[in-house]
């Protein structure tokens, strides 16, 4: 379920998080957040996201793309949404029952077709700001 799994990223994804980390970024600092909030509703819909530790952030995306998250993209963010989805709440995936999923944090959407036993097909896509640089 992608909707359940927060606790898959520090084991799962460590290894490719090291190797893209910028040259002057210490792998020391490329922690994990441990504090977020899981939700699953009895329909199957549900998310996941960290709560207030935008700074493992900076490790990951580097300075220039983190600093603008936190700070001028952040304000704007919360200028229209509010604290909470501005700055509190980062690194969410969802699902929508039974197989449409987001992760916001990277702008990516997915879809899951089961093709048989054992078997899937996922189409994926990337989100871009049309106005982005």
């Amino acid at each position: 379920q992608f909707c359940s799994d927060m606790y898959h990223a520090p084991f799962s994804h460590s290894s490719p998080v090291l190797a893209s980390l910028p040259p002057d970024v210490d792998p020391g600092q490329a922690g994990w957040p441990m504090k977020g909030k899981q939700f699953s509703s009895a329909l199957g819909h549900g998310t996941g996201f960290f709560m207030d530790t935008p700074e493992f952030l900076f490790p990951l995306l580097g300075e220039t793309a983190a600093g603008y998250y936190m700070q001028s993209g952040a304000t704007a963010v919360t200028e229209r949404l509010g604290d909470v989805r501005g700055v509190r709440m980062n690194g969410a995936h969802m699902t929508v029952f039974p197989t449409l999923s987001f992760l916001p944090g990277i702008n990516t959407l997915r879809v899951w077709h089961p093709r048989g036993p054992g078997e899937i097909e996922i189409w994926a896509w990337t989100l871009v700001d049309k106005a982005a640089p």
